[in-house]
């Protein structure tokens, strides 16, 4: 761990990191499959669709950046490599689906990634760390409006 001027011990910090680093790979992977559908989407019926994908790529870059540089304040790296994002992400994802399943396979990565927030909030809460809390809160409440802009195509 690097030093840092934060007050939490070096103990919960380290269990912060982890989690910050566990939701940047589930992040990294949303956003991978965000420009997936984005550039497989070729039907021009499909343009809205298009640009849905693209605002929540954008969206979720910000989430990326956010999530590690929090990882940093702890302390910690911001470890997302390709390597670490095959192995610790835990969205779903449906690689074989056609252009116009793409909403509904993004629909699903977000419900499981939102699963995975809510869990990271309430140990963040748990763990007395207020700032991790409501950076995972505000992030909780965009995905739940992704999804429903999602599920609405």
């Amino acid at each position: 761990m690097n030093t840092t001027t934060n007050n939490l011990s070096q103990s919960t910090r380290r269990t912060l990191v982890k989690l910050c680093n566990d939701r940047l790979a589930d992040a990294v992977d949303l956003q991978l499959q965000c420009k997936h559908a984005f550039w497989n989407t070729t039907d021009p019926d499909l343009a809205t669709l298009r640009v849905l994908f693209d605002e929540l790529n954008e969206g979720v870059e910000d989430y990326i950046d956010r999530i590690a540089e929090r990882a940093v304040q702890l302390g910690g790296v911001a470890d997302s490599t390709g390597r670490v994002v095959a192995t610790w992400s835990h969205v779903l994802c449906s690689p074989d689906a056609d252009c116009r399943s793409y909403a509904q396979t993004i629909a699903a990565a977000l419900a499981s990634s939102s699963e995975r927030v809510r869990q990271t909030i309430n140990t963040t809460k748990d763990l007395s760390d207020v700032v991790t809390a409501e950076l995972f809160t505000a992030i909780s409440k965009d995905i739940s409006k992704w999804r429903q802009r999602m599920t609405a195509v």
